[in-house]
């Protein structure tokens, strides 16, 4: 067996494994959540409907509401309603840091290259975008695997 086929049957048992699941759909849904808000800072910043920093926020806001759903219901297999307290304000607020720290980048990197050509700063502002949420998106994980775990295993895990 050649040392590449052991790294893959490796990383193969490893996406199999509960926690290697859970990243894959993770991952997935937050494919599916940044599609969403990247289309939506391109096609708002583009024609000039709002500007870099409004585009940021709103694409933020329409990112979140498949983002939620994905991650809680898909990732992390929680069903029923949604405890205010322990998922929906926490989530929230990782959205809301995540959203301002977006576009505060966006608006500091737009100012520096105001020069270039609309298109120019549009395809600058969504590489910027990607930029800030692959930062976020392990810190993110964590923070959902935290919110998202069954009580009686979030409880184990603070002991």
């Amino acid at each position: 067996m050649t040392p590449m086929v052991g790294v893959l049957d490796q990383l193969t048992v490893a996406r199999r494994s509960a926690l290697g699941t859970k990243l894959t759909r993770y991952a997935l849904g937050s494919v599916v959540s940044f599609g969403v808000s990247e289309i939506t800072l391109v096609a708002l910043f583009a024609p000039h409907v709002l500007g870099a920093r409004g585009s940021s926020l709103v694409a933020s806001v329409a990112g979140l509401i498949p983002g939620y759903f994905l991650n809680r219901n898909w990732a992390w297999g929680r069903r029923g309603r949604s405890h205010l307290g322990r998922e929906v304000i926490p989530y929230w607020l990782t959205v809301v840091i995540t959203a301002l720290v977006a576009a505060v980048s966006i608006g500091a990197v737009n100012g520096v290259v105001a020069d270039l050509s609309r298109p120019a700063r549009t395809a600058i502002n969504a590489l910027t975008y990607l930029a800030v949420y692959g930062v976020f998106f392990v810190l993110k994980f964590l923070l959902f695997d935290w919110l998202f775990r069954a009580p009686a295993a979030r409880a184990a895990t603070s002991e």
